[in-house]
């Protein structure tokens, strides 16, 4: 993975190695206008992985999107990468049709520090809640952008982001009541918290937001694209062009259907996606009767679902091991040269005529060099350093135990190992 394949990939050419608010404004705006916000994988038989590396490849490389798991997790390693200081956060949305927030987190999010000023980085919302620049972590402001009015409101132990629309213009009559139609004047979107969160804590969410048939992803193929004057959408088989107007203070919203042979076409020409596998999901009936017949293929496709999960688990500990050696080498050269120095030492102290002469702890006074490396080393095993010098053999060790139940298990670099299932006489 390499930053100039990214900066290529949402259209910009050069370095950008001063990591300002100004560079961090316009990369966050080309991401939005470049990298559509997309759940097609899970409608194409495949599956939405949290793995780095496969996100890179799919969005950089592929020429996809993704949900907001991938394109914020990527835009969080372009960040880091930058040299931004950058906290990934967690957070819950709003359920309109609830009036309550999903009980779980289920949206990724990024807290970015420039200048001493906090700001929230978030390029894979979508639609007319897209923020297309990052916002100043400050409660109350209105933050004028493309969109609408955004702001932030501390709640105390939560922060809540809101907006503010203006007035929408519907085209097409047929979908003057459409729910794709946003007519709330000030709507809620997310609350967030300050809590610093591994990616491990997207797992669940990632998982269940494309398995639970409750979820509003698994019932509709969701892709939307920022455009220099508003943004597109395919929601299912409703194509929508929207048009922001802030100088007359409306949005206009240009809806219509469109036929299953047409999703492909509308894909490429209006959102530059190129799927490699067909669409599964079709409408009604259709829909239906696919699913019926998929049925015998059910065990297929859950195999192909669990190959895929085991090549994502077998990059990511791979690439937790492999973070792991540079420490593991410098902790294990620690604690060579402290244990020489200690060796030594107490090879000085014992051959010392004097050290039989006066009693223990004048002795050790007389020999500082061996005191010092003697304390610092039983400091150093406080301090877990047996365990940090075998910290990868510990890992693939626990892997392996667990592995074991699956007859799976592991090398030390945590490359996964299928053992031959034993014959049952």
């Amino acid at each position: 993975m390499n930053l100039q394949e990214y900066f290529k990939r949402i259209g910009l050419q050069g370095s950008f190695d001063k990591p300002d608010l100004e560079t961090l404004k316009l990369i966050h705006k080309q991401h939005v206008m470049s990298v559509p916000f997309e759940n097609l994988s899970m409608h194409c038989g495949e599956r939405h992985i949290l793995d780095l590396e496969f996100t890179f490849n799919k969005i950089v490389r592929s020429g996809r999107g993704g949900w907001c798991f991938e394109n914020n997790s990527l835009f969080g390693w372009v960040l880091r990468e930058m040299g931004y200081d950058t906290t990934r956060l967690s957070s819950r949305v709003f359920d309109s049709q609830t009036n309550a927030f999903y009980p779980t987190d289920s949206h990724l999010i990024h807290k970015v520090v420039v200048d001493g000023k906090a700001y929230i980085a978030d390029v894979a919302f979508g639609v007319s809640f897209q923020i297309w620049e990052p916002m100043e972590l400050v409660s109350g402001k209105d933050q004028h952008q493309a969109a609408g009015v955004f702001r932030f409101l501390d709640k105390g132990d939560k922060w809540v982001l809101e907006k503010t629309s203006r007035k929408t213009k519907v085209l097409n009559p047929d979908f003057a009541e459409s729910s794709l139609v946003k007519r709330q004047e000030t709507t809620t979107i997310y609350y967030f918290t300050l809590e610093p969160r591994e990616v491990e804590h997207f797992y669940e969410a990632n998982n269940t937001l494309q398995t639970d048939p409750k979820s509003l992803f698994m019932n509709k193929s969701i892709v939307s694209l920022q455009t220099a004057t508003g943004f597109r959408a395919l929601v299912g088989w409703t194509y929508s062009e929207v048009t922001f107007k802030p100088e007359e203070g409306v949005d206009v919203f240009d809806l219509r259907n469109i036929e299953d042979e047409e999703k492909e076409q509308v894909l490429l020409e209006k959102f530059n996606i190129k799927l490699q596998k067909k669409l599964q999901i079709l409408r009604g009936k259709q829909r239906c009767s696919q699913q019926q017949a998929a049925g015998t293929k059910g065990s297929d496709m859950n195999s192909l679902e669990q190959a895929e999960d085991l090549k994502a688990f077998e990059r990511r500990l791979t690439e937790y091991v492999s973070c792991l050696q540079p420490a593991t080498g410098r902790w294990r050269m620690i604690l060579i040269v402290v244990s020489v120095c200690t060796a030594t030492g107490a090879w000085n102290w014992l051959i010392d005529p004097d050290t039989q002469k006066v009693s223990f702890f004048s002795s050790l006074w007389n020999h500082p060099f061996f005191t010092i490396s003697c304390i610092t080393l039983i400091a150093l095993f406080f301090a877990g350093i047996h365990k940090r010098v075998v910290a990868p053999s510990i890992i693939a060790a626990r892997c392996r135990t667990v592995l074991a139940e699956y007859n799976m298990s592991c090398d030390d670099t945590g490359k996964l190992i299928l053992k031959p299932r034993p014959n049952i006489q």
